[in-house]
């Protein structure tokens, strides 16, 4: 069943099979809808289900909902924003990495610090994650965020989503403020320390990233499905 919403919204399709009949789904949407305080519906879902494993990237244009999906399946709408229908998850735990880097960091806290507080891992799982991430230098971990360039914070921000072991990770729009040579960096992260073990949905309008990342595709559109 899709659903096709008079008011503009973005609509998305059921879930194809996955294959992975064995496995309970991490997260799912049924008949779900997120709606403004004037009853604009913003984002319609008529199903979506994220298995253990897979690597989802959802697609679609500026605007069209793809990071209000995000939310959803994380749980967290933003204040004026009311949720209808169905989500079910079987974890506890949300990674998240946002556009900017600088956003999922504390400005006050050194970048060492901070990720050692905030996942409980020690000095040297840390250090070993940082230089994972292209940031091996020990200086840096003492250093506060807004000191970091930019492609270092979202690089971070990648580090702490490690970090965190949370069982599913959602990254929105994670490349689209880098260069080439950062974005490339950054997808190689998400690949490797993320997305071999856990489950990764990411958000993009950039088709490089799509075919580097996705195991499955969502597309999300103004009013219509694809």
């Amino acid at each position: 069943m899709i659903i096709i919403m008079k008011k503009s919204g973005a609509v998305l399709p059921p879930c194809p099979a996955t294959g992975r009949t064995a496995s309970a789904p991490l997260v799912s949407l049924q008949d779900a809808r997120v709606r403004k305080a004037d009853g604009t519906v913003l984002l319609s879902v008529a199903e979506l289900t994220v298995m253990p494993g897979e690597r989802v990237v959802v697609t679609g244009p500026s605007g069209s909902g793809k990071s209000l999906l995000l939310a959803s399946l994380a749980g967290r709408w933003a204040p004026g924003l009311a949720f209808e229908g169905r989500r079910s998850a079987s974890f506890a735990r949300v990674g998240f990495v946002p556009q900017r880097g600088l956003d999922a960091l504390h400005p006050l806290i050194p970048l060492g610090r901070q990720l050692r507080r905030v996942t409980d891992a020690s000095a040297a799982r840390v250090t070993e994650v940082l230089a994972a991430a292209g940031l091996p230098d020990a200086g840096l971990q003492h250093r506060r965020p807004a000191e970091l360039s930019g492609g270092q914070a979202q690089r971070a921000a990648v580090a702490l989503a490690a970090l965190s072991d949370a069982p599913l990770v959602l990254a929105d729009e994670p490349t689209s403020a880098l260069d080439p040579e950062s974005r490339d960096l950054v997808l190689r992260l998400l690949d490797e320390l993320i997305g071999a073990e856990r489950t990764l949905v990411v958000s993009t309008h950039d088709e490089e990233v799509a075919d580097a990342l996705a195991t499955r595709r969502i597309r999300v559109a103004e009013g219509q499905s694809a």
